[in-house]
Formats: C-alpha cells, structure tokens, sequence
C-alpha cells in the first residue's frame, strides 16, 4: 500500500464474518445518494462506470444491475474477496487497485464515476493528489457522484476521518468538472457538520 498503513485490510480481515454490518462503513445496501441518482437518471445510456473504494460491493452491484459496465476497486485483498463471494454472478471486476499508482488504462474512460467518503478516509496532504486522481478518471463528456462529509472552510474537526472543507469542493472545477446539482444537509455525527453530495459533469 502507498500513503497509507494496513488499516483497511486489518478491518476486514479481523470483521465478524456473521455480522458484516459491524464494519464501520458497511450497510449490506448500496449507497443512498447513489441509488437516488439511478432512479432519476435522466437519460438510458449505460457506459463504464467505476467505484471506489468498493467495499463489500453493494454500489457496484447497483450500477451492475442498471446496466453499467462496472470496475469496482479496493485497496483492501479481503473487501475485494467478501465482495466476489457476495455477488458471484454480477459482471463486476472486482480487483485490488491503489489509489495512488493506478495504472494509466484506467484514465479518461469512465462515464461514471462514484466516490463515496474514500477522499476523507485518507491523509489530507494527499487531498489535492486525489482530486485531481479522480477527475483525471472521468472521460470526456461522463460524470463523476461524489459522497462526503463536510466543514466550514474555519472549522477544524480533525480526524480520522477528515472531512472535506467547503472550498475542496470546488477543486474537482480545475481539473474540467462542472457542478450539475449539490445537496447538502446537516447531520449531527461527530466527525463534521455537513453531509454533502455533488453531481459533477466533465466539461473540456
């Protein structure tokens, strides 16, 4: 692993098998956000779509089903072995990639791109790296559904995880995305003040 210990690997690796829920980010359901954008799509085009950070799969296996060609990846060997094993039949590659060395195949070929609470989860002096990692993904005219947890641009809540700031938002804007829609609402977890989703659309 780059930028990061084996924190999300011991995760998996020591979760109660009988009780999956009891990962910390794990819902057994695909991701809300997610599966409120499916159900207003716009549009019934169905291109490659990428997750990630995969996790047990649900999201991927979502997008499967409407369709998409789907890559779903993890740095985490044991996510990716529990999400194979719980969607044997879906046409989902499921593989071990690491955010900071994908390879060069996977850039700018993506109609669809969904990052959920992954950006967060890691070092904020990697956070400009990411996003520009995760922009670069997108292909030309697809979309990118980004999920996080946000903070005033004055507060500090700290981490791990650590929230996004409200000005990060707008970095996806200098690497040719656009912000098609953005909701936001309160929440009263500890870790930031702001649940926040973004649509965004590549414009180049």
């Amino acid at each position: 692993m780059s930028h990061s210990d084996n924190f999300f690997e011991e995760v998996y690796k020591n979760a109660d098998k009988d009780n999956l829920v009891s990962i910390p980010w794990a819902n057994l359901v695909a991701n809300v956000h997610l599966v409120s954008y499916l159900n207003v799509k716009d549009d019934m085009t169905y291109g490659r779509a990428l997750v990630i950070g995969c996790g047990l799969g649900d999201d991927a296996d979502a997008l499967a089903k409407m369709g998409y060609e789907v890559d779903a990846i993890d740095i985490s060997q044991t996510a990716i072995n529990m999400a194979k094993e719980r969607f044997p039949t879906a046409s989902i590659d499921f593989r071990v990639e690491d955010i900071f060395k994908l390879p060069e195949f996977m850039f700018g070929v993506y109609d669809f791109v969904f990052e959920s609470r992954t950006i967060q989860s890691l070092d904020p002096k990697f956070r400009d790296e990411l996003i520009k990692t995760i922009s670069d993904l997108v292909a030309k005219d697809g979309e990118l559904l980004l999920h996080a947890n946000i903070q005033d641009d004055h507060e500090n809540y700290g981490g791990p995880p650590w929230p996004l700031y409200r000005r990060e938002l707008s970095g996806f804007e200098k690497h040719g995305l656009k912000v098609h829609q953005k909701n936001e609402a309160m929440i009263t977890k500890p870790v930031a003040p702001y649940d926040a989703v973004v649509h965004y659309k590549k414009q180049l």
